[in-house]
């Protein structure tokens, strides 16, 4: 499987994706960024910011865990890894490497063709 990263940072969402592998990152992007409680009638859809209050070695521990089950709504990526840091400004940066689907990226390569 092919990897790719992702972060928390935010940026202009991409309504228009060229193929399918650019629209599936784009919503693991969107379901990192959403916070749990934030969806109506879908209140388990989100990252739990209650991971925020947890010391940094603590939060990296969760981390996976939380990044495994975010990302049961976007079913062709799957967590290879996950690290947060804290910043100078006391936010917390998540980059997380995803591996995509390969049908998937075949689909892409089979599209430029």
């Amino acid at each position: 499987m092919a990897q790719y990263m992702i972060d928390n940072v935010a940026a202009p969402i991409n309504f228009q994706g060229r193929n399918m592998l650019e629209r599936t990152l784009q919503n693991a992007k969107n379901l990192l960024m959403c916070r749990m409680g934030e969806v109506p009638y879908d209140r388990y859809r989100g990252f739990d910011v209650s991971l925020f209050k947890l010391p940094m070695e603590r939060f990296n521990n969760e981390l996976l865990p939380e990044l495994d089950r975010l990302m049961l709504w976007e079913p062709d990526v799957e967590v290879a890894g996950a690290k947060g840091r804290l910043m100078e400004n006391g936010q917390v940066y998540i980059q997380v490497t995803l591996e995509v689907n390969d049908a998937l990226i075949a689909n892409v390569a089979g599209q430029r063709e």
